[in-house]
């Protein structure tokens, strides 16, 4: 076991000094990093090494691990296996990791799993290759050096102390529970099983810019996280020279403000709160949130709003960047670390001050790593919270977090610290799975068959808990509210347990200080829109258009707030199918074949909604390839 905790040692201390000559070699494309921002880009990257080299070295490790009887260990043809398992996969690991340091000059990115894709019709591949190795002859020797080293100092099983038979077997068994046990955490790079592994758009956590993402990460590293992901290809649907006067998402028009001083910005992402369970959506329904019912009254609130996936990792690109989901999830893609654009980023370049908030664990849901590419400047979670001598220090929900009530008095004492004007977003947890509230609100709360309503009776009582702290405060009548949620949650009525009733959702925008001064106004306000089918996506370019927009920005949704949709359909994935909803109905989609078609569709409304559904995903997959979903300053 100490042998095999040396040879990994030994791996990323190898890693280390070969994200250096990366460095290096690239130093025209980083720069001029400070000693202390590249010695946090080495440290951080030591978690991708870990995890790659683990992966590399786990069939090694189980012939290291298990208890066998010394004789065997002892065995010459077993040592010979066990060191080649170790040397064959890390050489290749390293000789992989660093042939990038040639080829990041052409893509910009690490390589991927979809490198295998991209090039399986290639003849000429290995000729390809033979050349670089000798164009990048220092890279060759480099690298060639680095497995002459690995191979050197190979630690091969030799027991260092005298044991009886008995403590042997102990030992090795004691050896093998806690070694395993910090194995799989090693994969994982999470002591915490609730956390999701550890993924590419994490090393955002380690860079100041995406650029640096690909000096914290790794080459094997990048292909084993992109495994099983969607390779992607341009499905070439139109010309190049149609593709944008069917559908762009560069939106290039400058507007006048429609609420004047530049106020405040400040997105509600409700966790699980689907259409079905807010009681303005249903009013015949039982009201288990009469705190937003009350201000949906002031709102402008559509009736057909939808968001683009089922998972809680889909929102917040789709919410704050405008990005939907297609094929898989943008965060969890190998595409993740790709330079992107945001509400916070477009506001910054204005002036504001930009913040994220989530109660939990800082590193759930690779969140902080999205806000932080996304171009927040600042994130504000679990410990964050129990740094703040104000805070409750007994908040915990569970696995999961803090407590909805306990993380919202945190929000808005910081909301009340910020400097105006000021951006921020809250993605709330607690109205999640295991459904469980604070025992005070056991016997207060109203119950249901359904155990979701509950937490949503919770949360929603929590938001009038932040409200009732803020509403005196000088910004809050110069704030815009955003209300969406995330993605919908377990259905009981038969009309959200359709394809289409599975991703409706609520979305509400309160301002204020229009509610006693509507005259004032170029717009209604308030109003309810039945018409408009709304998204996720549509968020951002709607706040655009609230503030007055001054320069092109990126976006896959339109302005819902001062005008109509151009296309009046929104998109959203339902694996395997993409499918395009109207207001009469909607179409699902294959890649290539039209599978269904729902409602009360004309032929020509089927026309329009595939024409613009195959210029969506050709923009995005074009966009996507090309790390160019943002605009240039």
């Amino acid at each position: 076991m100490i042998q095999a905790l040396f040879n990994i040692l030994v791996m990323m201390a190898l890693y280390t000094i070969s994200r250096l000559f990366f460095y290096l070699t690239n130093i025209d494309v980083f720069g001029d990093v400070p000693f202390n921002h590249l010695f946090e880009m080495l440290a951080g990257g030591l978690r991708f090494d870990l995890t790659a080299i683990l992966y590399l070295s786990s069939v090694y490790l189980v012939l290291a691990l298990i208890p066998l009887p010394i004789t065997w260990r002892s065995n010459k043809v077993y040592a010979r296996v066990q060191k080649y398992l170790f040397l064959v996969p890390n050489a290749l690991g390293l000789l992989a990791n660093c042939a990038d340091m040639a080829y990041f000059r052409f893509t910009d990115r690490r390589t991927t799993c979809s490198f295998f894709t991209e090039f399986a019709g290639e003849t000429n591949l290995f000729s390809v290759v033979a050349n670089a190795f000798v164009d990048y002859w220092y890279v060759t020797f480099f690298a060639v050096a680095l497995i002459v080293v690995l191979c050197f100092v190979y630690l091969p099983y030799k027991p260092l102390f005298k044991l009886s038979t008995k403590h042997y077997y102990i030992g090795s068994a004691v050896g093998l529970a806690v070694f395993g046990f910090l194995t799989i955490i090693g994969l994982r790079s999470s002591f915490r099983f609730v956390d999701r592994p550890l993924g590419l758009n994490d090393a955002m956590l380690y860079a100041n810019r995406p650029s640096e993402t690909f000096l914290v990460l790794n080459t094997p590293f990048s292909v084993i996280r992109t495994i099983g992901n969607s390779s992607y290809e341009n499905p070439q649907f139109f010309p190049d020279n149609e593709l944008d006067s069917i559908f762009t998402p560069v939106i290039d028009k400058s507007s006048q403000p429609l609420v004047n001083g530049n106020p405040n910005v400040v997105v509600f992402i409700l966790e699980s709160f689907g259409a079905e369970h807010i009681g303005f959506y249903n009013p015949e329904s039982k009201p288990y949130t009469p705190f937003l019912d009350s201000i949906f009254a002031e709102s402008i609130v559509f009736r057909h709003a939808y968001a683009v996936g089922r998972k809680s990792v889909d929102a917040p690109p789709a919410i704050l960047s405008s990005i939907p989901k297609l094929y898989e999830s943008f965060v969890l893609s190998s595409y993740s670390v790709n330079k992107i654009s945001s509400l916070a980023s477009i506001l910054d370049d204005r002036g504001y001050y930009t913040a994220f908030f989530h109660g939990a664990n800082n590193g759930s849901m690779g969140f902080n790593a999205y806000a932080l590419n996304a171009g927040f400047k600042h994130y504000f979670g679990e410990n964050e919270y129990y740094k703040d001598s104000l805070s409750d220090q007994n908040p915990d929900m569970g696995n999961w977090g803090i407590w909805d009530e306990d993380f919202f008095a945190f929000f808005g004492r910081k909301l009340n610290q910020l400097p105006e004007p000021f951006c921020s977003a809250i993605f709330t947890l607690s109205s999640h799975h295991p459904f469980k509230v604070p025992a005070k609100y056991e016997n207060v709360l109203p119950q249901s068959s359904n155990p979701l309503c509950r937490v949503i009776s919770y949360t929603d009582l929590a938001l009038r808990g932040l409200f009732e702290q803020i509403s005196s405060q000088p910004w809050f009548n110069n704030t815009i509210f955003v209300f969406v949620a995330d993605h919908t949650s377990e259905s009981v009525n038969p009309d959200y347990l359709t394809d289409e009733g599975l991703f409706r959702i609520p979305l509400a925008f309160y301002i204020p200080k229009l509610v006693n001064n509507a005259d004032s106004i170029a717009f209604q306000y308030p109003y309810i829109d039945s018409t408009t089918v709304a998204s996720q996506v549509d968020i951002l370019p709607s706040i655009m258009s609230l503030l007055g927009s001054r320069q092109p920005f990126f976006a896959f949704g339109s302005d819902v707030v001062s005008s109509a949709k151009q296309y009046n359909y929104a998109v959203t994935f339902h694996y395997p199918f993409f499918q395009v909803i109207s207001l009469n109905g909607y179409i699902q989609f294959d890649g290539k074949n039209v599978v269904s078609v729902n409602g009360n569709l004309s032929q020509n409304e089927q026309n329009d909604m595939l024409i613009f559904l195959k210029a969506y995903i050709q923009q995005y997959v074009v966009h996507l390839l090309g790390n160019s979903m943002f605009c240039a300053k």
